[in-house]
């Protein structure tokens, strides 16, 4: 009877043509993938139902559904705990106070806030709230909820989420909304369907005048395999709604937004010391919805497969991401070799940020000397961007490092990085001129020697850290003002006495930076103490340092104090002190104003 059901909303929803354009748009012709960006697109598809997203939900729901009633059998449900829950709230009462500078923080303000994770009959609910009385400057405040309860091999996502199908598309975008991802076995899906972003106001008055629409949208992702080999298809389709513009500006016009996205990820192991990975994802991209339809017909044909999905206009952009590598592990030698690369402007409204026009190889060894003691690793890249020849010069970047770590015992041990990046310029659209090309190396060395001495009456532990960056310029024109070199010396020496359950920590640090303009020196010293009382359940420390910092027009100094203490009155009860001092002096305030800041901090924990 659900079979015939689902058969039903399947033929009144026609998603078959739909799945036939998504595999469509996953397997594009060739001819398509090399259109150049830009050119217009025809907008004679079909235009979406009112109820779309509401079908596609009947849909995953009937699809799912089996699966669900079959993982929620009540087998073995008599030996769990019918309910049960775990975490932590706290409360924070946070006073301050400041002379001689603006207030950066309120003078009384508070923090509630909650961590737990619930379990009924062995179905994990994880949860999280946080209030702030301190309100936020925009027309939503930062108080968000949500929940992912999971039942063996089924998870639900339900309020304020993010998941990650893959680093091309849903990647780690938080979402308003609700989802479900099942992995029975070698088979697995997704589907998620929320509010990306919600309609913000802009006022002018407000320094900040950025004003966005509602983002809604759906992503889905089905595959086979297991954590070694496996294969996932992933489908992302997310639009902007142009009807809710809040308050909108006068003269200002916010055109609505479409993307969808499609990738496939895969990892397969050829052998067992060579495994070979990939992740292809193609964007469409349409800057606003509105835009002039495309008037040629040879390009109409051309994107007739994918009819439907998304409008097709002059602002729509395809856009492709790739990333291969091949791994490769004999005996105690380990290889990589990765392949990458990105489209000009290529993003996807599931992530946040992406790193695009650039294309790059890197191989990167590793391996592992005198039974471990020695590990080394490191490697080598070439990167270039300009890839569609648009800009008036195209970067070269070679990028190198190397890491050596040794361990012969566990008195001493050593750690040693290097890396080297290079940037050289060549002429793009425009010829170059010399003295506007850019040819610069940034180097940067690290070295990390430590000695530790533990014993069952103390213990000592000493560090160096020394480290030197320096930017070369190779253009003669501009080497003079780009050129810089800083370099950092600090030492730390730490003392436990185990037996009086008391702490000691000294330390001193140099920093040198040198350019153009000047030179910038800065030293200082730490001390700290820490000890606990009364049979672990208080504990109390001190930290003081003080920097001092020389500039050719004089010197100045800024000490800092932290007082901490937290106090255990029961295993559900404790309290926490903080008290932070700052003091900062400075002839004639040349650079920095002179100011003494309090900050103090008292907390109350439960812990259920």
């Amino acid at each position: 009877m659900l079979i015939q059901k689902a058969g039903l909303l399947i033929h009144l929803c026609e998603p078959i043509e739909y799945v036939a354009n998504l595999i469509k748009l996953i397997f594009l012709p060739t001819r398509w993938l090399s259109l150049p960006p830009g050119e217009a697109f025809c907008n004679n598809f079909p235009k979406m139902k009112s109820s779309y997203r509401t079908r596609c939900l009947l849909i995953a729901f009937c699809v799912l559904w089996p699966f669900l009633s079959t993982g929620q059998q009540l087998d073995g449900l008599g030996s769990q705990q019918a309910f049960s829950i775990k975490g932590n709230f706290s409360a924070n009462f946070i006073g301050y106070g400041v002379s001689g500078i603006e207030n950066r923080m309120h003078p009384f303000s508070t923090l509630f806030s909650a961590n737990a994770t619930a379990s009924v009959y062995g179905i994990s609910i994880p949860f999280s709230f946080r209030f702030n009385n301190r309100k936020l400057d925009y027309t939503q405040p930062f108080n968000q909820f949500g929940l992912s309860p999971s039942y063996k091999w089924a998870t639900a996502h339900v309020g304020y989420r993010n998941v990650n199908f893959s680093n091309f598309t849903m990647a780690g975008h938080s979402f308003l909304g609700g989802g479900l991802e099942l992995k029975p076995g070698k088979f697995g899906m997704g589907f998620v369907y929320g509010r990306f972003k919600k309609a913000t106001t802009a006022f002018e008055q407000a320094i900040d005048t950025t004003q966005t629409l509602t983002r809604k949208g759906f992503g889905a992702r089905i595959g086979v395999g297991s954590d070694q080999t496996f294969v996932d298809l992933v489908f992302l389709k997310i639009k902007d709604d142009s009807t809710s513009v809040v308050n909108p500006l006068s003269n200002t016009y916010l055109p609505a937004e479409e993307n969808a996205v499609a990738g496939i990820n895969t990892r397969i192991k050829l052998s067992k010391s060579l495994s070979f990975e990939t992740e292809i994802a193609a964007s469409i991209y349409t800057t606003d919805i509105t835009a002039p339809e495309l008037e040629s017909s040879q390009q109409k044909t051309i994107l007739e497969p994918i009819g439907g999905i998304i409008a097709i206009n002059q602002s729509t952009e395809l856009l492709t991401a790739i990333r291969s590598a091949f791994n490769l592990r004999v005996g105690s030698v380990n290889t990589r070799l990765e392949y990458r690369r990105i489209d000009p402007g290529y993003r996807s409204m599931g992530a946040y940020f992406m790193n695009n026009d650039l294309e790059n190889l890197t191989i990167a060894p590793s391996f592992s000397l005198f039974n471990r003691k020695l590990n080394l690793r490191g490697s080598i890249g070439l990167q270039r961007d300009n890839l569609r020849n648009t800009k008036k010069a195209t970067s070269l970047r070679t990028i190198s490092s190397a890491q050596a770590s040794f361990n012969p015992g566990q008195v001493f041990g050593l750690d040693i990085s290097y890396s080297n990046y290079s940037s050289n310029q060549r002429a793009g659209r425009l010829p170059l001129i010399d003295s506007l090309k850019l040819y610069q190396a940034t180097s940067n060395l690290n070295v990390t020697p430590r000695l530790l001495f533990a014993g069952q009456r103390y213990s000592h532990m000493i560090m160096l850290v020394l480290s030197r960056m320096e930017l070369r310029d190779y253009n003669i024109f501009t080497s003079q003002y780009t050129e810089n070199q800083a370099s950092l010396i600090n030492f730390s020496y730490n003392l436990n006495l185990n037996e009086h359950k008391a702490s000691i920590m000294i330390g001193a640090n140099y920093n040198m930076l040198k350019n153009y303009l000047a030179t910038t020196e800065a030293s200082g010293i730490t001390i700290g103490a820490a000890k606990t009382f009364l049979d672990g359940k208080l504990n109390l420390g001190l930290n003081n340092s003080f920097i001092q910092m020389d500039y050719p027009q004089g010197s100045g100094m800024t000490m800092n104090t932290t007082l901490t203490s937290a106090y255990r009155l029961s295993n559900k009860h404790s309290l926490r002190f903080n008290l932070f001092l700052i003091k900062s002096k400075y002839p004639d305030e040349m650079l920095t104003p002179n100011f003494n800041e309090t900050k103090g901090d008292m907390c109350y924990v439960y812990t259920f």
